[in-house]
């Protein structure tokens, strides 16, 4: 009788750790590196987000180094391609806006995926075995996904200067009706959306110059829309106000740390909302001025 004798895996090649990339390519020094992971790791982050998010490295910078690790292809200027219906079809458009991803062609087995973050290797597992291929990596930048997705999924660019406007984002009705009238009474120009998805795809033609959006919501909620639009140039500093129905000390600090300009809580209070709105224009102001 003999021993079933199993295959032995070959090794897995060690990938090269990020911030020793960005040292050997002299955008960062080892002692930065250093601090750095040790904050992200204190915050529960990626240094790669961190990095990005703190403005260290570029987002071309993050995604050539992402390319080096990962031992995949950087793409970039891929959105004024034309790409098959079919293709489309296998990443959702809700998919591919919460994930930063985008189909680039499906041949002989292989789907070739734009992607932003190449680590998210449970994600590309199931698609992999939801569609039954091969995935075949490509590294870009957000901006280039998003100009993707708004091209071909949303029939929109990301292009071109924006009135000034407020959207606002509230899956329920009784409460958008209602803030969307406090705002009006007092001279702002308001569009609405029903959910971070809706808001993702009127983003692009309106161009607000300010987004409240509700912290719970169906598809895409406040946190994930913030962090869909955060690369977006025209939009990267555009404030982000928060609504939630509780805001602990952890919350708020939550929120300030992800990016949010300032929250408000619910049931909304117009005093509260409406010196929230005009700090936010009042700000935008300082830094771009009335016309902006």
């Amino acid at each position: 009788m003999t021993a079933d004798i199993k295959p032995i895996a070959a090794p897995q090649p060690t990938r090269k750790p990020l911030g020793e990339i960005f040292v050997e390519r002299g955008l960062l020094t080892r002692a930065s590196v250093d601090r750095l992971i040790a904050h992200a790791k204190s915050k529960n982050i990626r240094l790669g987000e961190l990095l990005e998010v703190i403005g260290l490295v570029t987002p071309e910078e993050l995604a050539e180094a992402l390319a080096i690790q990962y031992r995949v292809r950087k793409i970039v200027d891929f959105a004024k391609y034309s790409y098959p219906a079919n293709v489309l079809k296998l990443i959702p458009l809700e998919m591919a806006v919460k994930h930063s991803i985008f189909p680039l062609k499906l041949d002989d087995g292989r789907l070739g995926l734009a992607v932003a973050d190449p680590t998210t290797e449970d994600l590309f597992a199931a698609i992999a075995a939801q569609h039954n291929v091969k995935l075949v990596l490509y590294v870009s930048t957000r901006l280039e996904i998003n100009r993707a997705i708004a091209r071909h999924y949303l029939g929109q660019t990301i292009a071109g200067p924006a009135s000034k406007s407020i959207l606002l984002v509230e899956d329920d009705q009784l409460s958008r009706e209602m803030v969307a009238k406090i705002l009006i009474r007092q001279g702002y120009a308001v569009e609405t959306a029903i959910d971070g998805m809706d808001a993702f795809s009127k983003i692009f033609t309106l161009k607000p110059k300010l987004v409240i959006t509700d912290k719970v919501m169906p598809k895409l909620g406040g946190y994930e829309f913030l962090f869909a639009i955060k690369n977006i140039p025209e939009f990267r500093y555009m404030p982000v106000i928060l609504m939630t129905a509780a805001a602990t000390p952890d919350e708020e600090k939550e929120a300030l740390e992800k990016g949010f300009f300032d929250f408000v809580l619910k049931p909304v209070k117009e005093i509260g909302l409406l010196t929230r709105v005009k700090r936010a224009f009042a700000s935008r102001e300082a830094l771009y001025g009335k016309t902006a």
